[in-house]
This record gives C-alpha cells, sequence and structure tokens, in this order.
C-alpha cells in the first residue's frame, strides 16, 4: 500500500536574471520566519494520509507522454516581458500518474479511482495554484488541476471514472500544469511547487 502514497517535487523552472540582492532578500525573509517561528505556541497540526485500494502499484510521473525519471515536471524557462496580465501564461503540460504494471498485484485496467492531492502551500486567492516562498519574488507559481480542468488540490479524495479525461482506461491519472502569473508583473526567479498524491483505485 506505501507504494499508493508518494510525494513529488513538481515543477521546477528558473529565470534568467535572478539578482543577487534578491536572493539576499530571500534569505533574510527566511530567517526571519524561522525566528519568529521559534517563538509560537507549542501546538500544530498532524495530517494522516493511506488508502484502501483494489490495486496496489508504483507510479511513473510522465510530462506529455514522457517519463520523468526524477518526478520532476519542467514547465519552461520564460522571460518576465512575456506576461502582461494575471493569470496562466506560457505552455501548459500533460502530466500523467501511470501504474507500473510490473509493480501492480492488479494490474487497474477499467476501474475507477479516487485521488487526493496534497499540497502544503497555494496562492490564497486561487487554491489552484501552487506556490512556494519564491513566489513572493516572482509573483507567479503553478496552476495544476485535473485533465479536466476541476480542481483537485486539498479537495480530499475526488472521484474519477475509467475512461474519463482525468483517468484513462489503462488507470492513468492526468493532470495540466501551467505557469500562472499571480499579477500583471512578474520578476525573474524561480516557479515551483510540490503536491503529495494518493490514489485508490476502485
Amino acid at each position: 500500500m506505501a507504494a499508493l502514497n508518494k510525494t513529488i517535487q513538481m515543477f521546477q523552472t528558473i529565470t534568467k536574471g535572478i539578482s543577487m540582492y534578491k536572493q539576499i532578500i530571500l534569505a533574510a525573509a527566511i530567517s526571519a520566519g524561522v525566528i519568529a517561528g521559534s517563538a509560537s505556541a507549542n501546538t500544530g497540526v498532524i495530517n494522516f494520509t493511506g488508502a484502501i485500494s483494489s490495486s496496489s502499484c508504483d507510479f511513473n510521473v510522465a510530462v506529455d507522454g514522457v517519463v520523468s525519471p526524477t518526478g520532476v515536471v519542467d514547465i519552461g524557462t520564460y522571460k518576465a516581458s512575456d506576461v502582461t496580465n494575471a493569470g496562466v501564461f506560457g505552455t501548459a503540460k500533460n502530466v500523467s500518474l501511470i501504474p507500473d504494471p510490473a509493480s501492480c498485484d492488479v494490474v487497474p485496467a477499467a476501474a475507477d479511482a479516487s485521488v487526493s492531492i496534497i499540497a502544503n502551500q497555494t496562492d490564497a486567492s486561487n487554491t489552484d495554484v501552487l506556490t512556494t516562498a519564491d513566489s513572493v519574488l516572482t509573483n507567479a507559481g503553478v496552476q495544476f488541476t485535473l485533465a479536466s480542468g476541476a480542481s483537485v488540490i486539498n479537495r480530499g479524495g475526488v472521484q474519477l471514472s475509467s475512461g474519463s479525461a482525468d483517468l484513462d482506461a489503462s488507470g492513468a491519472v492526468n493532470f495540466i500544469a501551467q505557469p500562472y502569473a499571480l499579477s500583471s508583473s512578474v520578476s525573474a526567479g524561480v516557479i515551483g511547487g510540490a503536491v503529495s498524491y494518493t490514489v485508490a483505485y476502485l
């Protein structure tokens, strides 16, 4: 069952021209956050995730049909001048979680599924957009939805029907990832994000 619950580092790209000044400001901001956190109350949240599935498989991350050996989705390099409005920009990437038949105890062909996508950081006004600490500098993140365009981040177990755009007959779960400008002006820096996924075949 452990194979159904994974974490992927996704959507990492670097736009040329980030200045040392911006890097220093970022480091200072992170340090300040650590110091502030150490003085907080002794409370917190523990999250648990898992699944009961009719099939247990390892998954490969594929980008536009090509398996990414590292599980990283490269969404490209862009110029700040490519962005003139808030919203998606650049090239959308087709991202799939493909079950490895050799690792499956039962091949999940034609099976419906439930998928849970968890992200620790998203944009406050658009929770489909993954962000990182660098988003404060770049004003950019990554919009990540199911292939149909339906929201999936932090929505709990989303039910998918086999043969749909989001879940093909082979058991692959399909998504769309695309750079997203949080404002009409972006700055040079890293666009990134990460999600954890759990897939349960029904």
